[in-house]
């Protein structure tokens, strides 16, 4: 592995667990209500419809005179004050108001989190990527980091195979909680180094989480790109990527 011997720095880790969705009948109740309540605030004609969405948890089109608003069913219990802000959203009134990005922070344990089929293998020919995972854990992490770390490269839909220009080495889902890293890292003339920062950058993914913008996921924020360049071969490993790029996509594709 190589020298880690940066200081460790807090993190914590996303919860797995969740608060389930209403059955159908008892959220048409809930809708109903919540409708009621909006209305005092948003004057507009509207729908609600309430979703179990991973990602989106605000969209609205206006259609025919009518808002049509799906939101996640975090908000059936939001507050007034979060209500207000949700109209003002809709109304674009106030820009940078981050009321309905902490409320979205802080319910994401009531995001859904679908469980992967199958995972895949963590030891490769060369690297095993749990044993990366755990020195990292150990050397960079206030708590540990169990997340599931296997080789294979992302699922892309290809229209038509041509010649490839780049090549993503890592990827973290937010929906399974998996890092995935591309296999073309698991050869000799890779160093280790390299592998545990492709790793790490994912690692950082799960620890740090998404923050909402807009009803979007924004991942790579300033204090991600902050931690990202505490790794103590960061900026080594970043070099090495860029001039092995022709190697790299030479390499392994599965």
């Amino acid at each position: 592995m190589g020298v880690l011997d940066q200081l460790a720095f807090q993190f914590v880790v996303p919860p797995v667990s969740r608060r389930p969705l209403l059955s159908p009948a008892r959220l048409d109740v809930v809708g109903r209500h919540w409708g009621l309540r909006f209305a005092r605030y948003f004057k507009k004609p509207f729908r609600i419809r309430f979703t179990d969405n991973s990602s989106t948890m605000i969209s609205a089109r206006v259609r025919r005179g009518v808002v049509e608003l799906r939101l996640h069913h975090m908000f059936i219990k939001a507050q007034d004050e979060i209500l207000v802000a949700l109209m003002d959203y809709l109304l674009d009134r106030k820009k940078n108001d981050r009321r309905l990005d902490g409320f979205i922070e802080r319910n994401q344990d009531q995001v859904r989190h679908r469980r992967p089929a199958a995972l895949g293998n963590s030891q490769g020919s060369r690297f095993d990527l749990i044993a990366i995972r755990d020195a990292l854990s150990r050397v960079y992490f206030a708590v540990p980091v169990e997340v599931p770390v296997v080789w294979g490269a992302s699922r892309r839909r290809r229209r038509r195979r041509r010649r490839r220009r780049s090549i993503r080495l890592g990827s973290y889902c937010y929906r399974d909680h998996v890092i995935r890293i591309h296999p073309a890292l698991d050869q000799d003339f890779v160093p280790a180094y390299v592998v545990a920062g492709v790793v790490y950058h994912e690692m950082l993914h799960h620890a740090l989480g998404a923050r909402q913008k807009d009803g979007r996921r924004s991942m790579h924020t300033r204090e991600f790109r902050e931690q990202e360049a505490r790794f103590v071969h960061y900026q080594k490993a970043e070099a090495w990527e860029h001039d092995n790029l022709g190697r790299l996509l030479s390499g392994p594709r599965t």
